[in-house]
């Protein structure tokens, strides 16, 4: 809950800009910085994650581009405490427009954790986002992402242009 009361502000901030954004798919490079949380669904019963934690680094041109995402999470399993830590490399396409979608897929490795163990594995992972721009600068997504067969994560966040 700590990390969720300082993002809604965050976002709610952002959402308050009254500014016409510019098509970030215009040809000109889009470099972008990120942050998102939300709910991540796991198909195992004795997982209980809580709030994760997102950043995103992307860069674009013409709509292609590549995106870096690191996402955090404690997780409970019979009252053993884990951590859930995944890396990933996407290839991404985001539609024009202020309101657009953004599909991407790639690469990422996962560790788990916990006092005494540690399990690593990597794979495919994909997503589809949607999203608003705000302004030049600002812009709101809503998205599902698959992180791993048993793990989605439904997120919102934002992101900052440069």
């Amino acid at each position: 809950m700590k990390k969720l009361i300082p993002l809604i502000l965050s976002l709610s901030a952002i959402a308050v800009t009254p500014a016409i954004a510019k098509d970030k798919t215009s040809g000109d490079v889009d470099f972008y910085l990120g942050a998102k949380t939300g709910y991540i669904y796991t198909a195992l019963d004795e997982l209980d994650p809580e709030i994760p934690a997102t950043f995103l680094v992307g860069i674009q041109k013409s709509g292609f581009g590549f995106e870096f995402e690191g996402n955090f999470v404690d997780m409970d399993e019979n009252n053993i405490d884990l951590e859930y830590e995944s890396y990933a490399i996407y290839g991404a396409y985001r539609t024009p427009g202020q309101l657009y979608v953004r599909l991407r897929a790639g690469y990422l490795e996962e560790t788990v954790k916990s006092k005494t163990k540690k399990w690593e594995d990597d794979g495919f992972s994909g997503g589809i986002l949607f999203g608003i721009e705000l302004s030049d600068a600002f812009s709101l997504e809503a998205g599902y992402t698959v992180l791993e067969a048993d793990l989605k994560y439904f997120s919102l966040g934002g992101n900052v242009h440069f």
